[in-house]
């Protein structure tokens, strides 16, 4: 009985989290489009899914400290799946297998989205102003176009990782 309160719990948090995560993530909803309108097999790119993963994580777990693992990861295929257009089977085996492969595209991704993180946890502090974005939006928007428009558009080859 208790395991099945805790799951309720988690699905309860997965939802709040989620809401949470797209919020954070719709300022730069409609360069991801772009990205993939430009290059759609950019969206499958082991980076870009190592970066979007890490930073779904991180901002989940801001909105929800207690969010168990299940609960993580059906917030990470529900939001990834969501931007990137991957069905949530195929986008959790490439997951597993970019992860367990340690994939250095996949792992630069992850790191790179723990700045990206930092930043966007810094903009929910700042006073929300869509004419003159504060400090910290402008760096979240200035980390957004190099860790990820440019990795898409086959301009960066960083850290010796090539893309693949």
């Amino acid at each position: 009985m208790i395991s099945h309160i805790a799951a309720l719990c988690d699905l309860w948090r997965s939802r709040r989290a989620r809401s949470a995560v797209l919020a954070s993530l719709r300022p730069f909803n409609d360069s991801l489009r772009q990205v993939g309108e430009t290059n759609p097999q950019s969206l499958n790119d082991p980076y870009l899914i190592g970066f979007l993963i890490a930073s779904v994580s991180g901002l989940a777990r801001d909105a929800c400290p207690n969010i168990g693992s299940e609960g993580i990861g059906a917030v990470q295929l529900d939001v990834c799946g969501g931007l990137t257009g991957l069905p949530r089977s195929v986008l959790a085996e490439r997951i597993v297998c970019l992860s367990l492969g340690e994939d250095g595209a996949f792992l630069l991704g992850c790191a790179d989205a723990v700045a990206f993180h930092a930043t966007l946890s810094a903009v929910q502090g700042e006073a929300y102003d869509a004419e003159e974005p504060g400090p910290a939006a402008l760096e979240a928007q200035a980390l957004w176009e190099r860790f990820v428009e440019r990795w898409t558009s086959g301009e960066a080859v960083r850290d010796g990782v090539l893309r693949s």
